[in-house]
């Protein structure tokens, strides 16, 4: 396996990576991170495998950061180069103080796209970077070889804006300092969000993310909540035009297999796979099933 050693102005970071399969743990040496001014914000990314190899970029669900695509990496960056970014307000990039859309997020990865000479990628979303999924599909079609998104929706359903609303001014009336974390908050996320996921069965899952959600800040939080209540792509689904995978856990209650099979029937030519055994993070809970559909759906787009 090769590792890319990048150069920046910026700070750099280092970690370990923890791959969980079947008979053991393995643990790799993690690729350098960077952190670059890019759209006027300063992202925090990896970008590594063979320099002539097809990109895959992964951008990770809210709350989390480029880390939850950690099993993701040494089984693609052998003959891909992967693209890893942390979103605004996630990991350390830069909220950038203001309010920002999910448009914004779409166009911070055509900015880093462009900085890196990237003519064209595969995308791989999981809930607020599927959303950035949809914004790069309409707005930034060129730059897809294809898109594949997973525990998504395109509009927040009626019956849980009252609910985001409602969070966005908890956090921040309990947000005291800009650094203030979602540590409090963690384990009830984690029971909500895995559901019937036990504990025992994946330990290095549940750690991993565990770790992830006491760097996220609940301002960073609250500011994505703010750009996904704007958001409404459930309309627009005909015009995607890329071949597209939509990926769901069969346990996954915050967006079940039957909410997620609009975006299947509603994308032309889209595909749709159901994990067993995964809830709203399948390719942290189930990577080696995850690995092994998205590498097929991109054989079959890219011969």
């Amino acid at each position: 396996m090769m590792i890319r050693n990048l150069v920046s102005r910026e700070k750099t970071l280092w970690r370990p990576i923890f791959i969980e399969t079947a008979s053991r743990v393995q643990c790799f040496m993690s690729f350098q991170f960077v952190t670059q001014d890019i759209n006027g914000v300063s992202i925090h990314y990896a970008f590594d495998g063979p320099d002539d190899a097809p990109v895959i970029t992964f951008a990770h669900a809210l709350s989390l950061n480029a880390r939850s695509f950690n099993p993701q990496v040494s089984e693609f960056t052998e003959d891909y180069r992967v693209l890893r970014l942390d979103l605004r307000g996630h990991g350390n990039t830069d909220v950038n103080g203001g309010p920002f859309s999910v448009e914004d997020l779409a166009d911070d990865v055509a900015a880093l796209l462009d900085h890196l000479h990237v003519e064209r990628t595969h995308f791989v979303g999981s809930s607020l970077g599927a959303m950035a999924g949809f914004a790069m599909a309409f707005n930034h079609a060129n730059r897809l070889s294809s898109l594949t998104f997973m525990a998504s929706q395109g509009a927040l359903p009626q019956e849980r804006t009252k609910t985001a609303r409602a969070g966005i001014k908890a956090m921040r009336a309990s947000d005291a300092t800009p650094t203030k974390t979602l540590a409090d908050e963690c384990e009830a996320m984690l029971e909500r969000l895995l559901g019937d996921i036990a504990e025992a069965d994946h330990p290095n899952t549940f750690a991993l993310l565990r770790e992830i959600l006491h760097d996220t800040t609940l301002y960073g939080q609250a500011r994505a909540y703010e750009a996904i209540l704007e958001m409404n792509y459930d309309s627009r689904l005909s015009e995607i035009d890329v071949p597209t995978m939509i990926l769901a856990g069969a346990q996954d209650s915050s967006t079940p297999p039957e909410r997620m099979q609009m975006y299947k029937d509603g994308i032309t030519g889209a595909r749709m796979e159901v994990l067993d055994g995964a809830g709203h993070f399948p390719n942290v809970e189930q990577p080696a099933a995850f690995n092994a559909v998205l590498r097929q759906f991109l054989r079959e787009v890219s011969p």
